[in-house]
């Protein structure tokens, strides 16, 4: 009764969208047409990072070419959304504009992921992509973090913050790919006493967003050669160039 009369005089609205969240409707931050406007990226995919294979009919064409470069210590990478509106709305929420809240629905989001079986079966560590201390003094919390605690909290599984990003690096917003990999390139490393728990782990990497995968493998890289077996990334949203999309 209180949060209907609470609806009534402040009226909430949907993050996503700006629109006043109906009343009677339950979905909180974000209203239920914005969650059902999410895109789930198409079919077929690859079987390693799941973005959409290009049907183009040439030969080679169902090579995937996102992941060919990434290092072994990958596994495999799912993403629930497209990085589309209004997920890219929800994640610029989330990511600068202090709404803390939203990764509540985005673990939600994440927690309907069919991930591969070794790692359904396997992997019970999940571990966030750690920002800059001085990105956490700004923004006054980790997004992926908080999205790591929603989605352990879903799926039964813990997590622990074991990696640490060690100096201050450029935003990989606009940068190119090449450009990319070079930005994050030594930037992580294992937190002390983390070996223990990382020993022959099959680990969950959890962030919002995975673009080219540059901060995916670097942290990969550096969980298993502390001692994780293998990793496999889960995020919220995965940004595709556009021709994976339309098939061209």
């Amino acid at each position: 009764m209180l949060r209907a009369l609470l609806d009534v005089l402040l009226p909430p609205t949907c993050l996503a969208c700006s629109e006043p969240i109906r009343a009677g409707d339950d979905a909180r931050l974000v209203c239920r047409l914005c969650r059902t406007r999410l895109r789930r990226l198409p079919w077929p995919q690859c079987e390693r990072c799941g973005a959409p294979l290009l049907r183009t009919g040439r030969e080679g064409a169902s090579r995937c070419l996102e992941c060919v470069g990434w290092p072994v210590a990958i596994r495999a990478a799912r993403s629930a959304v497209l990085l589309a509106p209004p997920a890219d709305t929800i994640v610029h929420q989330l990511k600068y504009r202090g709404w803390r809240a939203l990764a509540g629905p985005v673990a939600e989001c994440m927690a309907s992921i069919v991930l591969p079986r070794d790692a359904d079966e396997e992997a019970h560590l999940c571990v966030p992509v750690p920002t800059t201390a001085e990105r956490l003094r700004t923004r006054g919390y980790n997004q992926a973090a908080c999205i790591a605690e929603g989605y352990a909290r879903l799926t039964g599984r813990t997590v622990e913050a074991l990696l640490e990003r060690g100096r201050a690096r450029d935003t990989q917003t606009h940068l190119q790919p090449a450009a990319r990999a070079a930005n994050v390139a030594g930037a992580f490393r294992v937190r002390p006493g983390a070996d223990a728990l990382l020993h022959g782990a099959h680990v969950l990497l959890i962030d919002d967003v995975l673009t080219t995968g540059a901060t995916i493998a670097e942290c990969a890289t550096t969980l298993v050669a502390a001692g994780a077996r293998c990793v496999t990334a889960v995020t919220f949203a995965r940004a595709l160039d556009a021709r994976r999309l339309t098939g061209t």
